[in-house]
């Protein structure tokens, strides 16, 4: 009977361990690197390191909406539709078009515009606002 048990639980622990790496692997991403040469062609400054899990923290009470967003195409507006969380270079290319701005301009406008604001409302933890303090050189 205790050896029935204890294999119960030992597949039970197995099963439960392959549940948990597979969700793992399924999760966002927490680290990435910010330097698409495949838009941008040569880089002349370093790669950004961009965490998601920094930032989903410290936007919790903004929600997900802030970085990723879409057109509604009834109001124009950008919106964020749960489960459609894309890349930015998804949407945004090399050169601006039509409502969409390039994707320099956007990572430099959502970036260092949300750091610039953080710093104006005084709060504790706030991301760089100069070129060095993202693209750091390793």
């Amino acid at each position: 009977m205790r050896r029935a048990r204890l294999m119960v639980l030992i597949i039970t622990g197995l099963l439960l361990m392959g549940v948990l790496s597979l969700t793992g692997s399924m999760a966002q991403e927490n680290e990435y690197d910010l330097g698409h040469t495949d838009v941008f062609g040569s880089l002349r400054r370093p790669m950004v390191k961009f965490s998601h899990a920094v930032h989903s923290d410290s936007l919790v009470e903004a929600g997900c909406g802030v970085c990723h967003h879409s057109r509604d195409d009834k109001t124009g507006k950008l919106v964020y539709i749960e489960g459609q969380e894309l890349s930015c270079k998804d949407c945004h290319d090399t050169q601006k078009e039509n409502h969409k701005p390039a994707l320099r301009e956007a990572f430099h406008g959502s970036c260092t515009v949300c750091h610039r604001d953080m710093i104006k409302s005084d709060r504790s933890h706030t991301g760089p606002t100069t070129c060095g303090g993202c693209h750091k050189k390793v």
